[in-house]
């Protein structure tokens, strides 16, 4: 198949067919060989190949010829045909013509009559290969601009798309933001609604149960509203606990404690649930383990109290045992190579008899709200409970899995991070005698409680003033601030969410004063959020207390910073446990060392949900039977009533 055509130009015809002839000895049938014997003739050949899309590679012309020569002839070619290759043939060309048919014409060759056949037949072979490697380069840089015309379209569409994306992205990210800010508003306003109520219901639940005339009946009627109470404000603690989780808001707070005393404690308030099922509980202790740590005590509290209940929820027959060991770690002095124990780990493990958990309920049993199907059957809890526990062993520094066999049971480990104790940070028990008044030979307290809520006021009158202290009451930060200025009150107790002033404007303007910078201001907060405390503590309040509070522990605050002392109930018998003595474990059989009236007084108190009456009877218990005096002290400290009832239940019986 032809590659294309060449043209030759020349007067006379001999010429031409010798041209003719050489080129297809040389060339073969590769190439056309067409013949012009005039410039006019060789354009119209070159027109009609055009027309016919014939490649043209090359054009051999004469220079002397009648009419058009050879250097006009080439210029027009290359105005015409640019990339034909033009090759002149000049017996007695000039200097000029030769120069206007190189420079005009972009001649690629001229070769002088009589030329010599070899020379020719090289010089049209390199002239047509060069003119195809052109012509290969010419489409490669076309390929090549078209890949990067379709490259910069391309980054023009992604830089768009990102763009775009980027775009998309910030927006949805301020919305994510939005949203919990929102989310965080809205937890912090339902913290503040939820548990303000609730500090009143439970607050005047304690007050009322003081009054020693109230009727069976009407102690039964207080000991439900007591329980609910208590049980809704474990759900909203639950909930705002995981909403705590979720802003990484939650904060590791160690503090020194009696890891004895509190598994112990455990241990007797779980020892009846377990029992009324008919299950055994057991905690094994590791005969090294520590009797003093420095962890955070309530976040291993309330892990074990998750899993251990859990296990017993969810048990039917047979047990649950606790083992408890520890795991040493060296961290290595470079200066002297000395090994020292700065930290080490507890280990823990809960296995129960009950059910099991399914395989494919176990990659999602610590994701939030997620309950198990015996979870769902029982219909029982909010689904929480698990994950707020392996965040809280995440948090203390060590980690938790599961083990279970359907019909055959389930295992949780885990294990914590924790310190030893030091020597000066240790503290024995203290005692637990319910405050009646105000020691005498004290000056006259000034107390201002402030809150826009008229229940939450009165409960604190309610609670402070027949101690002995002189107490008033604020509606908001307006009032309070002119109150502390014409009344000057030693301790402020402070709510924090009010209007006209809040709390946080109020203690600004009174620490701002030097005269008000001897003045306590104790905040009073439903917020559950570390946030918030952080808060509170910049606008320049010098402690806070969450409500809902116990008794106990505001008059301990406010003993701190007044330097206040209570008479007690009954200060004549110490109810403190010395570190050392071991708790026995709390069973029926131990009630039986008191007589059966002061067991059925304990069983109304504790009906009643009278703290102070049960731990006026606990104080009753013999010094030697210390053990079982304060175990039953924690019950109630705990808010384990329900121990206490069935206990003495089955004691009476």
């Amino acid at each position: 198949m032809s590659k294309g055509t060449i043209i030759c130009v020349d007067d006379e015809r001999v010429v031409l067919i010798s041209l003719r002839d050489q080129l297809t000895h040389h060339l073969g049938n590769e190439y056309e060989i067409e013949l012009a014997e005039s410039g006019d003739e060789a354009l119209e050949i070159f027109a009609e190949l055009q027309e016919e899309e014939i490649e043209i590679p090359l054009i051999i012309s004469d220079q002397i010829m009648p009419g058009m020569k050879g250097d006009e002839l080439l210029s027009n070619i290359r105005i015409q045909y640019p990339k034909t290759l033009k090759i002149l043939l000049t017996g007695q060309a000039s200097a000029e013509a030769l120069g206007n048919a190189v420079n005009s014409a972009n001649l690629y060759r001229y070769i002088a009559k009589p030329w010599d056949e070899t020379d020719l037949c090289l010089t049209v072979t390199e002239a047509i290969r060069s003119y195809f490697q052109d012509k290969q380069l010419a489409e490669q840089y076309r390929a090549l601009q078209r890949a990067n015309d379709e490259l910069e379209e391309l980054n023009a569409s992604l830089e768009q798309k990102i763009a775009e994306r980027t775009l998309e992205f910030q927006q949805a990210k301020e919305a994510a933001e939005h949203a919990n800010r929102a989310k965080s508003e809205f937890l912090s306003k339902m913290s503040h609604e939820l548990r303000t109520p609730l500090n009143a219901i439970l607050g005047f639940t304690q007050v009322i149960t003081r009054d020693k005339a109230l009727n069976p009946v009407h102690q039964e009627h207080l000991a439900v509203i007591k329980r609910s109470g208590e049980h809704l404000l474990s759900l909203i603690n639950d909930v705002l606990e995981m909403s705590k989780i979720e802003a990484g808001r939650i904060t590791l707070n160690e503090n020194t404690f009696d890891l004895l005393r509190l598994l112990s404690s455990l241990e007797e308030m779980l020892q009846l649930k377990a029992k009324s099922k008919g299950l055994q509980l057991i905690f094994h202790y590791a005969p090294d383990l520590p009797q003093y740590v420095q962890s955070d005590e309530s976040k291993l509290r309330q892990v074990l109290i998750n899993l251990i209940g859990n296990a017993i929820k969810f048990t039917s027959s047979g047990g649950v045992a606790l083992r408890v060991g520890r795991r040493q770690k060296l961290e290595v002095k470079i200066q002297n190579r000395e090994s020292l124990p700065k930290s080490f780990f507890l280990y823990f493990e809960v296995e129960d008899t009950g059910p099991g958990i399914a395989a494919d309920d176990l990659d999602s049993l610590f994701d939030p709200f997620v309950q198990t199907k015996t979870g769902k059957i029982s219909q029982e809890g909010t689904g929480l409970g698990l994950p707020i526990s392996k965040q809280f062993v995440q948090l203390m520094g060590g980690t938790i899995t599961v083990s279970s066999t359907l019909g055959a049971g389930t295992t949780f480990k885990f294990d914590v991070k924790v310190r030893p104790a030091e020597a000066a940070s240790i503290q024995t028990g203290e005692s637990r005698q319910r405050a009646i008044a105000l020691a005498p030979n004290q000056p006259t307290y000034r107390l201002l409680a402030v809150d826009d809520r008229w229940e939450s006021r009165k409960l604190l009158v309610h609670l402070l003033s027949p101690l002995g202290f002189q107490v008033r009451e604020a509606e908001n930060g307006q009032e309070a601030v002119a109150l502390w200025e014409s009344w000057q009150p030693h301790l402020i107790l402070m709510d924090m969410q009010m209007p006209v002033m809040d709390g946080y404007e109020a203690t600004q303007q009174i620490k701002a004063h030097l005269k008000g910078q001897a003045t306590t201001i104790i905040a009073l907060t439903a917020s559950a959020f570390e946030a918030d405390r952080t808060m509170i503590l910049s606008a320049g309040c010098d402690d806070f207390l969450r409500k809902p509070f116990r008794e106990e522990v505001l008059l301990e605050k406010i003993a701190t910073y007044l330097g206040v002392r209570y008479l007690y109930e009954d200060s004549s018998q110490p109810t403190s446990q010395k570190p050392e003595e071991k708790v026995e474990v709390l069973t029926p059989e131990a009630l039986v060392v008191m007589p059966t009236q002061w067991q059925q007084a304990l069983y109304w108190a504790a009906k009643a949900c009278n703290d102070d009456e049960l731990l006026t009877l606990i104080e009753q218990i013999p010094a030697r039977h210390a053990a079982l005096k304060s175990a039953l002290a924690d019950l109630v400290n705990n808010f384990s009533l329900d121990v206490i009832i069935d206990l003495t239940q089955i004691s009476i019986s």
